[in-house]
């Protein structure tokens, strides 16, 4: 067997939202008076999050703040803005504001079964924990590997080697799995893993790499 481990992206590869960031904002956020369109707010959301930086140690939550903050001064500010920040940011600690893939349980299982080793790298916040535990799918995992514990982001090489370091076995003995050309592909393979897209809509079709639309098709790599 060429790979001893599997690393896995989390959002948008393992899980993703009950609909778009955008739609679950505008959701709550109709409530305390705004008028922005789901897709007016997701536009922003991807632009300010993208220009966030590293997930806090000290005080994630108020990173998240800082960036919904700056979201809906771009939008229109909507009224009572604590009371609606603590109720979007808790709609997204568990699996109120997350699903499954359909096959990520089943493909987890297989890769137990096989004896390999699976973790976690991702730019997330520790709510991963209890969205991983309410989605039933924590036990799997030998090591988890995120932004707000190790202070860097990925397309950082540092976190692909806090990743490799928990997984305890050499990079180029781990394929890594996720949804981001640049910060999971390209800098996964920098840090000398192997690397596979997952793309499930097929907008990267015409780009040469190793590409995958379920995780069904991890096990062919292995």
């Amino acid at each position: 067997m060429k790979f001893r481990a599997v690393l896995f992206d989390a959002a948008e590869t393992l899980f993703t939202t009950r609909g778009s960031v955008g739609e679950i904002y505008g959701s709550i956020a109709r409530e305390y008076g705004s008028q922005a369109a789901p897709e007016v707010i997701q536009a922003a959301f991807v632009r300010h999050f993208r220009g966030a930086g590293p997930i806090s140690i000290e005080n994630q939550k108020q990173w998240w703040r800082d960036v919904v903050f700056r979201v809906f001064s771009e939008v229109g500010m909507v009224e009572n803005f604590d009371e609606f920040f603590n109720r979007v940011y808790d709609r997204f600690r568990d699996s109120q504001g997350w699903i499954l893939f359909p096959e990520t349980r089943e493909v987890l299982e297989e890769l137990k079964r096989r004896g390999l080793k699976i973790g976690v790298i991702s730019n997330f916040d520790d709510r991963i924990y209890s969205v991983m535990r309410s989605l039933g799918i924590l036990s799997y995992f030998d090591s988890i590997t995120i932004s707000s514990e190790t202070g860097f982001c990925k397309p950082d090489r540092q976190i692909f080697e806090a990743a490799v370091r928990a997984l305890g076995v050499p990079a180029s003995s781990i394929l890594l799995v996720g949804d981001s050309l640049r910060d999971d592909v390209e800098a996964g393979a920098r840090a000398g893993l192997g690397a596979v897209l997952m793309d499930r809509s097929g907008r990267y079709a015409a780009v040469e790499v190793p590409r995958i639309s379920s995780l069904k098709e991890v096990l062919s790599f292995l």
